[in-house]
């Protein structure tokens, strides 16, 4: 028998995800944190608008900024591109 997902609990797009666990709690300015991340301002909004998948670089990056394993965000990434 099949196991079949939930629609309730829709899986985020990791950068829904940044963007709300720890830009927003910590009251981080997008210009801060691109430059922080070393990226563009552009690039980074359209990761936390979900226009924008995380690659290795990105994940690696995020990983120095949150403490978070980058094979969390790729894994993340993973999750939401097979939910979608």
């Amino acid at each position: 028998m099949p196991v079949l997902r939930s629609n309730r609990l829709p899986i985020q797009h990791p950068g829904v995800v940044f963007k709300r666990y720890y830009l927003d709690r910590y009251n981080i300015k997008l210009s801060d944190a691109a430059k922080t991340l070393n990226l563009k301002i552009s690039h980074l909004n359209n990761f936390l608008n979900g226009e924008a998948t995380v690659t290795t670089p990105l994940a690696t990056k995020l990983e120095s900024v949150t403490g978070i394993s980058s094979g969390f965000w790729l894994n993340l990434q993973k999750s939401y591109n097979l939910y979608t």
